[in-house]
C-alpha cells in the first residue's frame, strides 16, 4: 500500500514553501514557523497539568457522536492531500496491515463543527485562513498540504487513542505507563509503539507537536493548547468511506 505515512501529520507532501509571516484570521500577523516550532518544543516534554478531563468518550450514550443505523459503526474523518487520498484511502476498504502507516482520525462533528463555526462568524472569510486555523487546531504543520475531509464509518473497537492507556471510553489520558503494559488489537507491543511514535513526531526531520495526551496540539489558540480529540484507527482495520470532499465543502455542510 505504499511507504508515504497516511495521516496528516505525518504527510510530506507540502509546498514549496509558506510565507513566515502572514495575516491570521483575527487579522494579526504572526511568525507561523516560530509559533509552530515552539509548539514541537512545548509538546515534546508533557506534564500533568497539561492532562484534560474534556476529551472525546466513544460511548453508546454520547450525544455528540454520529452512529450508523444498527449503532454497530461510528463517524470518523481525516484531513488529506487529495493524491494521497487517491493513492492510500480510496483503493482500500482497510487500514494497513503495518503499524507504521497509522491513520490518525478525529471522531464527527468535532472538527466539522470548528471549521461551520468560522464560516459563521465571518463569511468573507478565505479558504487560506480556514486552512491555516485547521491545521493550527489539529497540530499541524504549516507548510504541508490538505485538500479533502474523509469521513468513515469504523467500529468503535478499531479506535485507539496515542496515550499511555489507549481506551477510548473515557474523558482523560494518564501521564505515564503502569505495571502492565496496554493491549491493541494488532499491535505486538504497544508500549513499543508508543514510544516509536514519540520519537517520530520529536526527532523527525519536520517535527510534530504531538501530546500523547489524547489531544491535538492547538497552536493557533493563546488561551489554549487543547484542541481535537484524536484517535488511531487499529491495523488492518476495516473501514466505509462515506464521503471524501474538499475543505470549504465539508465546512459548509
Amino acid at each position: 500500500m505504499g511507504t508515504v505515512r497516511r495521516f496528516g501529520r505525518f504527510s510530506r507532501s507540502a509546498p514549496p514553501a509558506l510565507f513566515l509571516a502572514v495575516a491570521a484570521t483575527d487579522g494579526k500577523a504572526v511568525d507561523l514557523d516560530g509559533a509552530y516550532r515552539h509548539a514541537v518544543a512545548d509538546a515534546a516534554f508533557a506534564e500533568k497539568s497539561e492532562i484534560t478531563k474534556t476529551l472525546v468518550s466513544i460511548t453508546r450514550d454520547n450525544q455528540n457522536l454520529v452512529w450508523s443505523v444498527d449503532g454497530s459503526k461510528i463517524l470518523v474523518a481525516t484531513w488529506k492531500a487529495r493524491p494521497a487520498y487517491e493513492q492510500f484511502f480510496k483503493p482500500y476498504d482497510k487500514t494497513s496491515e503495518n503499524p507504521e502507516y497509522a491513520v490518525w482520525v478525529t471522531a464527527v462533528p468535532q472538527v466539522k463543527r470548528l471549521c461551520a463555526d468560522l464560516l459563521a462568524a465571518d463569511s468573507g472569510i478565505s479558504k487560506e485562513q480556514v486552512d491555516l486555523r485547521l491545521k493550527q487546531y489539529l497540530g499541524l504543520n504549516p507548510e504541508w498540504q490538505y485538500d479533502v475531509f474523509v469521513e468513515m464509518w469504523v467500529d468503535p473497537e478499531d479506535l485507539f487513542r496515542p496515550c499511555v492507556d489507549p481506551q477510548i471510553d473515557d474523558t482523560t489520558c494518564n501521564h505515564q505507563f503502569g505495571t502492565e503494559t496496554p493491549k491493541v488489537k494488532n499491535i505486538v507491543d504497544y508500549r513499543n509503539f508508543y514510544t516509536d511514535l514519540y520519537y517520530k513526531s520529536f526527532r523527525g526531520s519536520a517535527g510534530v507537536p504531538w501530546t500523547g495526551l489524547g489531544y491535538t496540539y492547538d497552536w493557533g489558540n493563546s488561551e489554549s493548547e487543547i484542541g481535537a480529540s484524536e484517535y488511531i484507527l487499529a491495523p488492518e482495520s476495516p473501514y466505509q468511506i462515506r464521503q471524501a470532499v474538499p475543505t470549504m465543502t465539508y465546512c459548509r455542510g
